[in-house]
């Protein structure tokens, strides 16, 4: 296999990664909104955060001891590792959880377009990655799509508090992509995913314990029938918390944060806005469909190939 082959292989696995991550953080809302539901296992934001620390601790810990190096990392990646750590915990699960306690499904998608640009201005100060001509393009209809979704009410059920919510949670989204993107391939994407994993995961139960809702919450997902366990554990414990974290740290080894970053928070889009307007009955105005139409329109051109410049004297 020649080298080009195979840097073409790397990236169709890449590309395959993060979309697949995002087809569970686009199911996330859906699914909060979901066990959210009077009727259901009465989750609340808190609830639903600290279940999720709780069920999800085990694997991460498991993940970060099976695929620990052999050599002990040095003190400026375990501090990375913390930080995003940090950023994966309180600030991407704890606000995404209240920001879809408090919104609607649609506009916490949405919203997370937003990361998309974050994420590459942050990359290209801090990672010093270059961003070409259509990516800057995808980029400024992102941010229009995301300004006509944030000043108006789009969609049925929305709020400014929850928008709120959900824009800390894009800050701490993006933050991660880049920390993670630092710490490049010195790693496995299990030993990575699974330290940060753990660090956010603790902070929450801590935070659990420290509200008294620990055990309460704990016991929560087995109060309803197989529905709540399935979008528990299925959704948020196996696919969002373990999976889509995993392959986003695998997708970081081949492409640029910036780039993962854009096929994330617009696969999300478009995977969970279907999921709203089908599984939630949410409906969107002109200005929300309108606003749709642009986010995917920057998905689309996000997802075109990078070409490098050809070389003088070659063909």
């Amino acid at each position: 296999m020649t080298e080009r082959n195979s840097t073409a292989l790397r990236t169709s696995f890449a590309l395959f990664a993060i979309l697949s991550a995002a087809f569970f953080w686009g199911g996330n809302a859906v699914a909060s909104k979901i066990l959210y539901r009077p009727d259901g296992a009465h989750f609340d934001a808190v609830a639903l955060f600290v279940a999720r620390a709780v069920w999800s601790l085990p694997f991460f810990a498991f993940m970060a001891w099976f695929a620990r190096p052999d050599r002990r990392p040095p003190r400026a990646d375990w501090l990375l590792l913390i930080a995003t750590g940090v950023c994966f915990g309180p600030l991407a699960c704890g606000f995404l959880a209240l920001a879809a306690q408090y919104t609607s499904g649609a506009h916490v998608v949405m919203l997370l377009s937003l990361g998309a640009p974050l994420t590459a201005v942050v990359s290209a100060i801090a990672l010093k990655e270059r961003v070409d001509a259509v990516r800057i393009a995808a980029l400024a209809i992102g941010i229009a799509g995301a300004l006509v979704l944030s000043l108006t009410r789009s969609a049925s059920g929305s709020s400014l508090k929850g928008d709120g919510f959900e824009l800390i949670q894009v800050i701490g989204f993006a933050l991660i992509f880049v920390l993670t993107r630092a710490l490049g391939t010195r790693y496995s994407p299990f030993f990575i995913s699974g330290t940060f994993g753990s660090v956010a995961m603790v902070l929450l139960v801590l935070f659990g314990l420290a509200s008294g809702r620990l055990v309460s919450s704990t016991v929560l997902p087995f109060a309803s029938g197989p529905s709540t366990l399935w979008w528990f554990f299925g959704e948020i414990v196996i696919g969002l918390s373990i999976y889509a974290q995993t392959a986003q740290t695998f997708a970081l080894r081949t492409l640029g944060a910036g780039i993962v970053g854009l096929i994330g928070a617009y696969g999300t889009l478009a995977f969970g806005l279907f999921g709203a307007v089908w599984l939630l009955d949410e409906r969107l105005s002109p200005a929300g469909y309108l606003a749709a139409a642009m986010l995917a329109a920057a998905l689309a051109l996000a997802m075109v190939p990078h070409r490098d410049p050809a070389t003088p004297g070659t063909a």
